[in-house]
């Protein structure tokens, strides 16, 4: 599959640096080290060592499914993340150098997952909420000025990511004043819920001007002669099947 290929390849210039900048990340990048570590260890160990039990070859087994798993999700997010960039390339530099109220950059972090991994049944999430100290201060699991984004493994992901970091361009530069509009306007629900879209929704208006200047930039993307990417879905089976060629 020659495109998944140059994806791969391609991954690798927009993650090769580390600048102290706010930037779009690959939500598994923290982690990807550690598991490609553990994974050689444990093929290792599973290969050279006669006297395991069965049940201990077991649970190696599914500790190594479990790690090649997440590993996939990484390549995966990676791929999608530069499709993204290569379609719709001032979207991406809107939200990739995007800062908050006091001017402070901001990391947004991006994970591809399957359906059955998010406790939120919607095709993509971004969770808000506000640091303890600082009202315009973003806060996510991956730390303080951080964004945190799910998307499910589905065939239009790339439109559900322009729909979210639509999102992100609202609340990140407005997140004290959209967090009091959030709270009078869906008394109900719990901050991570992420509604936000009901009529008059200032950040689900951004995420809908998101959405159609995704589709935009994506139609004319698909009248030039440049190679057109596979759905995600196919992709992801490309690369488990090929991982550890990858490795």
């Amino acid at each position: 599959m020659e495109g998944a290929n140059k994806c791969w390849l391609l991954v690798t210039v927009m993650f090769a640096s580390s600048l102290a900048f706010g930037e779009i990340k690959n939500g598994y990048e923290d982690e990807i080290v550690a598991m490609k570590a553990s994974l050689k260890k444990l093929i290792e160990i599973i290969n050279e060592q006669n006297d395991l039990t069965i049940s201990q070859r077991k649970k190696i087994r599914s500790t190594i499914s479990f790690i090649e798993n997440d590993i996939s999700y990484y390549e995966l997010t990676n791929c999608l993340i530069q499709q993204f960039k290569i379609i719709a390339p001032e979207l991406y530099a809107e939200i990739d150098s995007i800062k908050d109220k006091k001017r402070r950059p901001i990391n947004v972090y991006i994970k591809f997952i399957p359906k059955d991994e998010t406790n939120v049944k919607a095709w993509g999430t971004t969770y808000m909420e506000q640091q303890k100290t600082d009202k315009d201060g973003y806060l996510s699991d991956y730390g303080v000025n951080s964004v945190s984004i799910k998307i499910w493994i589905v065939s239009n992901a790339l439109l559900v990511l322009a729909h979210e970091l639509g999102h992100v361009k609202y609340q990140v530069p407005n997140l004290a004043s959209y967090f009091e509009y959030y709270k009078r306007h869906y008394p109900t629900a719990k901050i991570l819920d992420c509604i936000g879209h009901e009529p008059g929704d200032p950040s689900g208006a951004s995420a809908i001007t998101f959405e159609k200047r995704f589709k935009k930039e994506y139609a004319g993307y698909l009248k030039t002669p440049k190679e057109k990417f596979q759905s995600p879905l196919v992709l992801i089976e490309w690369i488990k099947k090929n991982l550890n060629d990858n490795i």
